[in-house]
């Protein structure tokens, strides 16, 4: 059985979009929408546990907590073919309390990403915590590399990106993981995505 490995964001990330058809994704109970590419396919909750503890960090101890931990998306798609790709590029939906108040978003956005960054092996800032508003909702976003280790240890660049929407008391955070060779492609699909994420509820 060929082993697949999903590039995951860390949790405890044009015409091109639509010249394909989408559907669109409703959290009814929650507020959220989300349009996705048919190209895209949903991730069940027994993939995402069986990915995640595949993946492997520099601090054991990081990689203990993430291969226990029972949390899961609120919503998780990926994109390639299980049967001949090695990884498969995934996008999570997360809500996750905080106690940070992200009055300043870049700043806030930037202590959360420090409190993991030591985990992660050549963490670098590609795009540093900014500000940004999709669909009237303000977010911050930002963009880094890191390597990833497979269970022998073979590391592997990848590219991650990260968007935080603030709450009351928590954030829903999208996040989703790509190689870095010739990441750009991918990046501007995923961001196209995210573009399309809406948040009715506001209570």
């Amino acid at each position: 059985m060929r082993q697949r490995y999903w590039v995951f964001l860390l949790l405890l990330y044009t015409s091109f979009l639509f010249a394909s058809p989408t559907k669109k994704v409703e959290l009814k109970a929650l507020g959220l929408s989300i349009e996705t590419p048919n190209t895209w396919e949903e991730v069940t909750d027994e993939e995402f546990r069986e990915s995640k503890n595949q993946i492997h960090f520099e601090s054991k101890t990081f990689t203990k907590l993430l291969h226990e931990s029972k949390v899961l998306p609120l919503f998780s798609i990926r994109k390639g073919d299980p049967e001949v790709d090695e990884y498969l590029t995934i996008i999570n939906i997360k809500a996750l309390t905080t106690d940070l108040e992200f009055n300043n978003i870049p700043y806030d956005l930037m202590t959360y990403l420090s409190r993991i960054s030591s985990a992660l092996k050549k963490f670098d800032y590609l795009i540093e915590p900014k500000a940004v508003r999709i669909n009237g909702n303000l977010a911050g976003f930002a963009l880094f590399s890191h390597t990833i280790m497979d269970e022998a240890q073979n590391e592997t660049k990848v590219v991650s990106a990260i968007w935080v929407f603030p709450r009351k008391g928590y954030f829903y955070m999208i996040g989703s993981g790509m190689i870095e060779e010739n990441f750009e492609p991918v990046f501007e699909e995923v961001k196209q995505i995210v573009n399309t994420f809406k948040i009715t509820n506001t209570k």
